[in-house]
């Protein structure tokens, strides 16, 4: 009986030690981590659905570039489907803008004389008026994503007169038929984008890869007064817009790298800064009927220092047109790249892993540093919208520009759907305001 006692406590001992060994290893086996995908060092933070939105913390009206139908640059695009993981995010925002639906090559006709493709820009109108949000249009007239048909090719030598008179009725019949469309129900609209080259700022620095530059020249317009296609697009939105019940609507002339000069600019050199200068000075002489000026807004984290950006706007705010009013900015594309050029990462494709936390909290210190500029330029009455160029990191055309294959961190939500550092940073400490 002992014998069996013995045996049967025995038993009982080394499977109860067995399990406690069991236990022990599996608390302290190591872990051996799989190498992390770029993002998930950028994790979630947290933030209750029933916090305030994020607009409502801020006094400049805040607003996001939604991609829709027409844009196909990443999965779970067409963000304005109430499934899709970036649509909750929607409501941070009390502006919103296409950021493809309404260019030109998407709601033009695709061959001339055809029917204009509202469905997918309406889909952004509908959206925003059954939620009571700003509606902002990009764009009206600009060089690329434009239908080739739209640009009256040379028939023959000498015929460059005929041609730009062909470009203007074009021009004049695209604006019309978009005001007759809309009206008044968009807020403001990028009426030219991008017609100041990036590199020649000579002879009135007009985009010489632009094909309203060359129909220009072709015509005999030189220097300075190859803008004169900005001045028509500009009273034909004026026109066209106050015959169609938007006499509210502001009309903006947008460019990209207008905000200060280039660092690598001699200083008895022109920049581009300059040259969108001289252009604006043309637009007030010949009265052209603009509201203010967009900046685009696309920065590198430390490439543009937040006091650099704050004296161009004043640069440009301080601009009055003939009738004694001035202009108002706009930041309409704001994002804010990871890559720096000045520490020769302007090839880059992969932020290192161990650089990539620090840069992320840097990111959020410089939303917070750009945001609080931007709420002293509205109270100024300097400023009056600003923009952020999409709504999450896997969907910012950033990923694949200026380098193909690139993946950057420029925005407030990360490649999870997840918030981030930076926009948990734009909600500490603040009160609602509206």
């Amino acid at each position: 009986m002992i014998k069996k006692t013995f045996i049967f406590v025995l038993i009982i001992l080394m499977f109860g030690l067995s399990g406690c060994k069991s236990e022990q290893e599996t608390e302290t086996k190591p872990v051996v981590p799989e190498e992390p995908e770029p993002e998930v060092l950028d994790p979630s933070y947290d933030y209750s659905d029933s916090s305030p939105e994020l607009y409502k913390l801020w006094a400049f009206p805040l607003g996001v570039a939604i991609p829709g139908a027409n844009t196909g640059n990443a999965s779970n695009n067409n963000a304005f489907a109430a499934n899709n993981p970036q649509f909750p995010f929607l409501k941070h925002f009390n502006v919103v803008v296409a950021e493809n639906e309404m260019k030109p090559e998407n709601i033009m006709p695709s061959s001339e004389g055809g029917d204009y493709r509202w469905t997918n820009a309406d889909t952004l109108v509908s959206y925003a008026e059954a939620n009571n949000k700003k509606i902002r249009g990009h764009v009206l007239i600009w060089h690329s994503q434009t239908p080739s048909w739209f640009f009256p090719p040379s028939a023959s030598s000498g015929d460059g007169a005929a041609r730009k008179e062909k470009l203007y009725q074009n021009m004049e019949n695209h604006i019309k038929t978009v005001f007759e469309k809309y009206g008044g129900k968009i807020d403001s609209w990028d009426v030219c984008n991008e017609v100041v080259d990036q590199s020649t700022f000579t002879n009135g620095g007009a985009r010489t890869d632009s094909n309203y530059t060359k129909i220009m020249e072709a015509a005999g317009l030189t220097k300075i007064n190859r803008y004169e296609y900005v001045v028509k697009a500009f009273q034909w939105a004026r026109q066209y817009a106050d015959e169609n019940g938007g006499t509210n609507v502001k009309l903006y002339l947008t460019d990209f790298g207008i905000e200060r000069r280039f660092p690598d600019t001699p200083v008895n050199q022109k920049s581009k800064i300059d040259a969108f200068e001289d252009l604006v000075d043309y637009l007030i002489e010949n009265n052209a009927p603009f509201d203010g000026i967009g900046f685009q807004g696309h920065f590198r984290l430390y490439d543009h220092p937040v006091e650099q950006i704050s004296a161009g706007i004043d640069r440009f705010a301080a601009k009055t047109k003939k009738d004694g009013t001035k202009l108002i900015i706009q930041i309409c594309e704001l994002d804010f790249s990871l890559f720096s050029n000045a520490k020769e990462e302007g090839s880059a494709k992969k932020i290192d892993d161990s650089l990539l936390n620090q840069r992320l909290s840097d990111l959020a210190d410089n939303y917070l540093a750009f945001f609080n500029m931007f709420e002293q330029k509205y109270n100024e009455g300097k400023l009056d919208m600003v923009l952020v160029w999409g709504i999450d990191d896997g969907h910012s055309w950033l990923n694949d520009h200026p380098v193909s294959g690139r993946t950057d961190y420029p925005l407030l939500f990360n490649r999870k759907y997840g918030y981030k550092k930076a926009f948990i940073k734009l909600t500490e400490g603040r009160t609602v305001l509206h």
